[in-house]
């Protein structure tokens, strides 16, 4: 690991952890300032998610309480302890370099953080939360390094050993997934592109559009970029368009539709042959939207700033997708910081929000239309609860069954990690009787 990666590591965990920037935009700023991003993003994204067992390790060794320390000295035992846990550098490096690192940062506190992690790697062997002192709850947020609230809501619905499996999908790497864009390519020379240039990747098993590489690094140096052959988008998000269904000539409304995935999907599997209103509410994200539209060659995408719960896009679309904002749940593993975002109030504002939108949408919808609603939650007030309140107040909808997996769904589906080894999201397909 080199000194600029740590340097930048400890001042983007100080900004993320104790300033509540976002992972993903302190990320873009540091990553022009190291050579190794790659490096940099494995130890920025594996820090964040350990915070909880790191801090746990921190107050272990020192018998100091971790909120008591300096803001840098707090994050430089954080990346330091991270680095010699996970990344198998030898200790005297790790030791050294932020030892040196503390000196530039916080001068005087050098000593401390030298005694602690030397104190750590004597102690390391016996550093371990007990289930029995601590409880169960408690135990599986400190050995996993995720909120306790969430612990305890996933044993209620999940039970204890698909929570371990939860977690400990949430804290692996995540995977780069690619979708082709048949607007400009299949899937077979896609697969010819990637074989010529000895790119290494395998197949979805449950998303016929994916392509899901074997190593890391920047995917803007992978082949078809620029061509706008491809676009990063997990397997489970991928899944939502092709459950739309959409056909070629129809009127479509995305209505939340940044930062684009879906929404040019969507137009791929029309070929781009009739219109996709796109509506978000942020101006910023929409002109994400249009960027991937640009490079991907889409037309039939029209892009519209407005607030899903209030806009009135136009009447009779056939198709309506609500892939709703959420508690991001069943993508933690992507998401470094959000686990330590959200908060159990969230859940109650965000399902309100959820209503709002899917309430919206029924009077933009032609009788005969399907309606998809979505979110990347494993959170059942977000997803089955809320969509059975649904279809109690709107008796004009039912559910309409479709295939994943080989085999034929109710109308409804929650994908956990543990379950598909994918991201955890939920579908469900509503058709407005005729």
């Amino acid at each position: 690991m080199s000194t600029d990666v740590r340097f930048a590591t400890v001042k983007s965990l100080i900004k993320i952890l104790e300033h509540d920037k976002f992972f993903d935009e302190v990320f873009a700023e540091y990553s022009e300032k190291v050579e190794n991003t790659a490096e940099l993003v494995n130890m920025l994204s594996g820090t964040v998610k350990s915070k909880l067992t790191l801090d746990f390790c921190i107050e272990k060794a020192s018998s100091k309480n971790v909120k008591r320390l300096s803001p840098v000295v707090r994050n430089i035992l954080r990346a330091a302890i991270y680095e010699l846990e996970y990344l198998n550098t030898p200790d005297y490096a790790v030791v050294n370099s932020f030892v040196g690192l503390c000196r530039k940062l916080d001068k005087g506190a050098e000593g401390f953080v030298n005694g602690v992690l030397r104190g750590f790697i004597r102690k390391r062997s016996g550093i371990a939360p007990d289930e029995k002192e601590l409880g169960e709850e408690k135990f599986l947020s400190i050995k996993f390094s995720h909120p306790e609230w969430l612990i305890r809501k996933w044993l209620k619905h999940y039970g204890r050993e698909k929570t371990e499996k939860i977690c400990a999908y949430n804290n692996a790497p995540p995977k780069t997934v690619l979708r082709f864009n048949a607007l400009k390519t299949d899937k077979n020379s896609l697969i010819k592109l990637f074989s010529d240039n000895e790119i290494e990747f395998e197949e979805s098993a449950y998303c016929k559009d994916c392509l899901i590489l074997k190593s890391g690094g920047n995917v803007r140096d992978i082949p078809g970029y620029r061509e706008g052959f491809w676009v990063v988008q997990g397997e489970s998000s991928s899944l939502v368009a092709e459950i739309l269904a959409p056909q070629a000539g129809e009127r479509i409304l995305d209505m939340c539709a940044a930062p684009g995935g879906k929404t040019t999907h969507i137009a791929a599997l029309m070929g781009d042959v009739g219109e996709v209103v796109a509506v978000d509410i942020s101006p910023e994200r929409l002109k994400k939207v249009e960027e991937n539209c640009a490079r991907l060659g889409v037309k039939s995408v029209k892009t519209v700033v407005g607030d899903g719960t209030t806009i009135q896009a136009g009447e009779n679309f056939d198709r309506i997708l609500v892939d709703a904002p959420c508690s991001n749940t069943g993508v933690l593993i992507a998401r470094p910081d959000a686990r330590w975002k959200r908060t159990p109030e969230d859940l109650q504002n965000l399902t309100k929000l959820q209503m709002a939108i899917l309430k919206n949408a029924v009077g933009q919808l032609k009788t005969g239309g399907t309606l998809v609603y979505s979110t990347c939650s494993i959170e059942p007030e977000e997803n089955e609860i809320l969509i059975r309140a649904f279809l109690e107040d709107n008796k004009a909808f039912s559910l309409e069954n479709f295939m994943f997996a080989g085999a034929e769904q109710p109308g409804m589906l929650q994908i956990l990690p543990c379950d598909y080894g994918i991201d955890g999201f939920f579908i469900v397909k509503l058709r407005k009787k005729k």
